[in-house]
């Protein structure tokens, strides 16, 4: 696995916890950063990534809830909605990953961690984000 995999991972958990037990952010992050191997700068992505979705959950969840059709955010599995904010955290904040890998790495962890519907589910909200992140760009630029 590799170290951007792991803090991805890693990132869900403590996002899934929050919700679930409404945990301190950094005692999970701590207590994570005990159990995992993190190279250096794996661990300090993992940070990264943790720090600038919380700072920014309400604007993802936002974004979020726009991109759902015929679903309510609050019917959405905690592992799903997790896995949702990371990736839509990393695909609006971290302009230096390429949107593919992004949305790849967030179908894998649904695979691994969602239920069987989870990973398709996963794309088609992601990738609608993207686009529309495209677009407003575009549109900012003229």
């Amino acid at each position: 696995m590799t170290q951007r995999r792991r803090a991805r991972e890693s990132a869900v958990e403590v996002l899934y916890r929050y919700d679930i037990v409404n945990e301190p952010i950094e005692k999970t992050t701590e207590e994570i950063k005990n159990r995992k191997q993190f190279s250096p700068q794996g661990y300090g992505y993992f940070q990264n990534l943790v720090k600038t979705t919380i700072q920014n959950l309400s604007t993802i969840d936002e974004i979020i809830k726009k991109h759902l059709k015929r679903w309510s955010f609050s019917r959405l599995a905690l592992i799903d909605r997790a896995i949702l904010r990371v990736a839509s955290g990393e695909l609006i904040y971290f302009p230096e990953v390429p949107y593919k890998v992004v949305i790849n790495e967030a179908i894998e962890i649904a695979k691994k961690y969602g239920t069987d519907d989870s990973a398709r589910f996963i794309n088609g909200i992601l990738d609608a984000i993207y686009k529309h992140n495209i677009q407003k760009k575009s549109k900012n630029s003229e």
